[in-house]
């Protein structure tokens, strides 16, 4: 192995450009070949070595050539648990899976080892059936969360499951892949919501209260069918509130909140970000800063009052919706939240944008927000099913390899110790011997010696601390960045040097609002127009390495050619020339191989002093990599920006000096020590999902409770959390091997606990077991947020695990819950969304014909044509109601071309479905008759109480019996008569094609999915009786489309019936048919109904031929209810002229 290694290293430099310093441009060290081979042959999976050490670009090129050879003794090794592995897949981060991908192509294709070998850029080509494992070497590239959720699949999870001996995953920064907070991927299956007025009520005064620190009304709760669940969300809210302040004021926070301003910090392409700024809903931040549609909330209700943040915060982000929505606005609701301040012609026929409506009129804001509030969030997707899969179960389930530089790991077992059924201690996952923890009370000297082997070669570095607690309450970032240019200068006039740096890492986000030209403006004005010719930064459209020009706009690309060119121009002094700033979304540059080449050159670092902007960022494995981004960190000064520095040691540390002998440098490593062995509530829970998972044989888990805020809102909650507690307390206390790995993982983190109470604590032998039981419990329970203090160790144990949390809420980011839907899907994105259909839910038909473009020219002969607009007799929707004491029944059923669509769940498409459609054949009427048979015997078995008509209050009592049709779908529905529809494609039921429908004379009207009537034939305009205007129509678009026209018709049918169809007797129609008209149909009767009502003495009628010309109503200003019944009076005896 040792000769081969050395074969290898010599190949791999002529792989290698060759430069003007007569040697190849990478040549691995012998360092490198030392570090290789111990990650073949070391029985520890993971591994560290110190940042810029070549993992990436030497590493892991090298480890998959020796997977592709066949040397003995290398496979001998990387065999592992015993089998010879054929499959390698690699694990990287997503953003630094482009360049995975282009090392191992450039290494690994043209290689001739006499064998048959694939390379795969795509985990989802398991999914061929020509991608048969065994058969050859494969090696597959992905990302972290492509290779869990392709472990979500059924059919790729039995290829793996049988061959997973023979797979060696490799993780490249394999602390990120085993984050805590990063852990579980989840792919859901979304369901619209089923928010009623009084929730939706409830809601926006929760949310309201919490963000104006203010108490909800206890008679509002009260009244409630769950008082108690609202004030626990209440408080829930004021803590997130807490929480959030720094993040929304531009300091950052995993879980910052997404919007227009800060759409510079994406990583992918700025199209795909601004679709998730367009989205309603609040957008989190994955990982540190990154703007990433599809990442997560820890829940719903963290979703809820961010969007109430967001649309208090950003109200121009909701110009589009107020507009479509406005029209909308009821008499009623105008006549309770805007009488006073606004005209109603103004506010629901105007034109100004919501931003210009509430700054003329600041009064209205709380009502405009209570009116989008509820619009939003009854178009919000919660999840209906959800499959996941965690880190945790990739290192139970196959041998690993991994690398880091910053290695902090909570510790696991490996498959290999699992499938040998060991009870022993688990041995480490990675070396520790570098750890520090609070427990062991170092001396001075035994840190610093442990500090100095996580250093590495890095063992010279000189820091200072700088108190940053000045940026709180900055609300300019460019002033901000001033006042850093400005301490920096004023501490080196102290100490008596020069002021020379020229770097800004800006690890925590604090200007994230700004953009490079409004730096390259501040450092222009700061130091003068000639200090600095150019501006590095990472540019946010492509994520490439940029250099803007300080006197022009030119913006060219950072490469070797420029960097040439920089070097010639300005020799040593280059340094001096070029200002780096570089974002927190950076992990790795393409600068970092002219910063080595400079050094070479001219010996000296390319960053003089590099400022690290940490501020509330105390993970210490993040500010290492921060001061990383210098790869001649023993040469580079640094200054760290940290905010809440003790004063007295503020001034014990003043000056740059050796950082391991600094005081807050060994707070801050030991609390990250302590932080990642102790873990969070999710890790710990995840922990046991994971060996669940084991004694079920299977990748992933499927959730029992999906949607916990709903649970807790009905009250069924805890007898779900208690059923979920059995099944993995039975499971995993039945496997022997299972439950000491988790005894074992608990007794190892409360050994090492910094709370003396539970590192002392001693469990007997003869009731560990118990303990074990009930503590696995009480962690499901805490989880879901639905235990109580017990009063005893168990508290303190609890505690323990929860990691920073110290309530019930966990109120903290997670990737372990609720995500919104990704509404555009994108290569470069780790989607969420449930894609393609599984096999059995796939229906193929095929036709034949000689001549294609000669029977489509007739829709008679066009047999595609003809079956894309055949029905299926079975329903994709089933809506149950109720009017008064009659249960009614609304089936839905789709064309065979809406079930070719992505608006319906694949699993519409059973057995029973396919076999409808495959026997089709040439003459469709036998299908078509068959269809009504199918209909009209449906009609006859559905129970229907006929009463009086009259709509109770609880909004018809309406129930979802059967759905598969994903939210907002855009169709085109055809009522053929009470309870029976056709729904199909957006223009399938069109002027032209309708007449060839064999179904044409059994349709009644055609609407679509914003209620427009495209076709009607029924004359009716009764709310009660069939057509455009009947109560189905807007039950079905309230289940389909939450469209806030069908909210109104619905809240009228059962308040103001007589309006209703008051409104329907005089409207002519002129403007078009159905509520959709609402304006023409409704808020004029509306108006001159509360007027007739207010203006008529009792006993006196109104002649109805009665038309005096009255002026336009003045706006009110607050006079009073007189003169605003005294306006709506006159407004009534006007006719509407359009």
């Amino acid at each position: 192995l040792d000769a081969f290694i050395e074969v290898l290293c010599k190949n791999f430099t002529k792989y290698q450009r060759w430069t003007e310093d007569d040697e190849y441009e990478i040549v691995p060290r012998p360092k490198q070949k030392e570090f290789l081979k111990r990650i073949i042959c070391s029985e520890t999976p993971m591994h560290f070595s110190e940042v810029g050490s070549g993992k990436t670009k030497v590493i892991m090129p090298l480890l998959c050539q020796i997977f592709l050879s066949n040397n003995v003794e290398a496979h001998k090794y990387l065999a592992r648990s015993g089998k010879l592995k054929d499959v390698l897949v690699i694990l990287v981060p997503e953003h630094l899976v482009p360049d995975a991908r282009t090392q191992v192509f450039r290494y690994c294709l043209n290689l001739n080892f006499r064998e048959e070998y694939r390379v795969h850029d795509d985990i989802f080509a398991l999914m061929h059936m020509n991608v048969a494992l065994g058969s050859m070497k494969r090696i597959f590239v992905t990302s972290f969360n492509q290779f869990k959720k392709a472990l979500t699949y059924d059919s790729i999870c039995e290829k793996v499951y049988s061959h997973r001996e023979h797979i060696l995953v490799i993780a490249d920064e394999v602390d990120d892949f085993l984050d805590r907070n990063k852990l579980v991927f989840n792919i859901c299956s979304n369901k619209s919501n089923a928010f009623d007025r009084p929730t939706l009520d409830l809601f926006f005064e929760a949310s309201r209260a919490a963000y104006n620190g203010l108490n909800c009304s206890d008679e509002l709760l009260e009244a409630s069918k769950n008082p108690d669940y609202w004030k626990q969300l209440v408080a829930k809210f004021k803590a997130i509130h807490s929480e959030i302040q720094d993040a929304s004021k531009s300091i950052n926070k995993s879980f910052g909140i997404f919007n227009e301003k800060t759409l510079r910090h994406c990583s992918t392409n700025i199209a795909h970000d601004i679709e998730g700024y367009k989205s309603l809903i609040a957008r989190p931040y994955e990982s540190v800063n990154r703007a990433m549609p599809g990442s997560y909330y820890s829940d719903v209700e963290r979703t809820i009052f961010l969007t109430y943040v967001i649309l208090t915060e950003d109200i121009a982000k909701y110009h589009d919706l107020f507009q479509a929505e406005r029209k909308f606005i009821s008499f009623e609701y105008w006549s309770e939240h805007f009488i006073h301040q606004l005209d109603f012609d103004d506010l629901v026929y105007g034109h100004e944008k919501l931003s210009e409506v509430v700054a003329k009129h600041p009064e209205t804001r709380d009502g405009l927000s209570r009116y989008l509030y509820e619009i939003i969030l009854r178009r919000m997707e919660i999840r209906d099913k959800s499959r996941s899969v965690n880190s945790i179960d990739v290192v139970f389930n196959f041998d690993c390899i991994g690398f880091t530089g910053t290695p902090f790991l909570d510790n696991y077992p490996t498959f290999g110790y699992i499938s040998q059924g060991r009870e022993d201690d688990i041995p480490d996952l990675i070396d520790r011997s570098f750890y520090a923890y609070t427990s062991e009370g170092l001396p001075t000297e035994a840190f610093e010696e442990r500090f100095t082997l996580f250093q590495g070669q890095n063992n010279k570095v000189d820091a200072e601390y700088i108190c940053s607690d000045f940026i709180r309450d900055s609300t300019d970032e460019m002033a901000t960045l001033e006042s850093i240019f400005l301490l920096e200068e004023g501490r080196a006039a102290e100490a008596n040097v020069a002021a020379n740096f020229n770097c800004i890492v800006d690890l925590c986000g604090i200007f994230k609002r700004s953009t490079i030209h409004d730096v390259r403006d501040l450092i222009k004005k700061h130091f003068g127009p000639n200090r600095f010719q150019y501006l590095y930064h990472i540019d946010p459209a492509t994520n490439c390495d940029r250099v803007l020009c300080m006197n022009s706009e030119n913006d060219v690309q950072y490469d070797e050619e420029f960097y040439r060119y920089l070097c010639k121009t300005y020799g040593a002094s280059l340094r001096d020339r070029v200002f780096f700033f570089v974002d927190n979304r950076n992990v790795i540059g393409k600068d970092i191989p002219f910063q080595l080449g400079y050094q070479r050159h001219f010996g000296q670092p390319l960053f003089t002093k590099s400022i690290i902007l940490a501020h509330d960022v105390d993970d210490f494995s993040k500010i290492w990599q921060a001061m990383g981004r210098s790869r001649t960190m023993n040469d580079t000064v640094f200054s760290i920006y940290k905010s809440d520095i003790p004063t007295d040691m503020m001034e014990r540390c003043r000056g740059p000096f050796d950082i391991k002998k600094q005081e807050l440098t060994r707070r801050l490593y030991i609390h990250n020590c302590d932080c990642r062995m102790a873990g969070n509530i999710s890790s710990i829970y995840l922990t046991i999902v994971a060996l669940f998972n084991q004694s079920q044989n299977t990748f992933y888990f499927c959730d029992t409770i999906v949607n916990t805020f709903l649970d807790k809102m009905e009250m069924t909650i805890t007898e779900k959390v208690s059923g979920l507690e059995d099944q993995f307390a039975n499971k995993i206390t039945l496997n022997a091997v299972l439950f000491r790995i988790l005894q074992h993982i608990l007794i190892d983190k409360f050994r090492r606990s910094s709370n003396s109470d539970v590192a002392n604590t001693e469990i007997p032998d003869d009731v560990v077991n118990e303990v074990i039981e009930e503590l696995l419990r009480q962690i499901v329970r805490q989880k879901f947020e639905q235990r109580k203090a017990s009063n005893d160790v168990f508290d303190e144990y609890i505690t323990f695990l929860s990691g920073e949390q110290r309530s019930l809420m966990e109120i903290s980011y997670t990737k372990q819950q609720q995500k919104q839907k990704q509404k555009q899907q994108n290569k470069n994105q780790d989607s969420d969304a449930m894609g393609i259909f599984d096999k059995e839910n796939r229906l193929t038909m095929t036709f034949k014909t000689k001549n294609y473009f000669e029977t489509a020219r007739s829709f008679e002969t066009d047999e595609v044509k003809m079956a894309l607009n055949l029905p299926s007799s079975i329903p994709i929707l089933t809506v149950s109601y109720q009017v008064d004491d009659a249960q009614k029944e609304i089936n839905v059923f789709p064309t065979l071309q809406f079930l070719y669509s992505h608006h319906i769940h694949g699993s519409y498409i059973s057995d029973e479905v396919q076999a409808c459609f495959n026997s089709m054949k040439k003459d469709t009427s036998h299908f078509y008759r068959r269809f009504l048979e199918a209909v009209e015997s449906q009609s006859k078995d559905r129970m229907v109480v006929e009463g009086n008509g009259v709509a109770s209050s609880s909004q018809f009592g309406i129930k979802v019996l059967v759905n598969f049709i994903r939210q907002n779908p855009q169709y085109s529905i055809a009522g053929l008569n009470e309870g029976v529809y056709v729904i199909g494609m957006k223009d399938q039921f069109n002027a032209h094609s309708l007449p060839h429908y064999p179904l044409c004379d059994r349709i009644q009207y055609v609407s679509d999915e914003m209620g427009f009537v495209l076709f009607d034939k029924t004359d009716a305009k009764s709310v009660d009786r069939f057509g455009p205007y009947f109560i189905e129509q807007y039950i079905l678009l309230e289940v389909l489309s939450k469209q806030e026209i069908a909210q109104n018709v619905m809240d009228y049918y059962c308040n103001h019936k007589e309006t209703l169809q008051r409104g329907l007797d005089s409207y002519d129609e002129l403007q078009g048919k159905g509520f959709i008209c609402w304006r023409f149909l409704i808020n004029e009767t509306a108006k001159a109904i509360a007027a007739a009502k207010r203006d008529t003495p009792a006993g006196n009628t109104h002649d109805d031929n009665e038309e005096p010309s009255t002026p336009k109503r003045p706006r009110a200003d607050g006079g009073g209810v007189a003169e605003a019944d005294a306006v709506a009076d006159g407004l009534a005896k006007q006719k509407l002229d359009i």
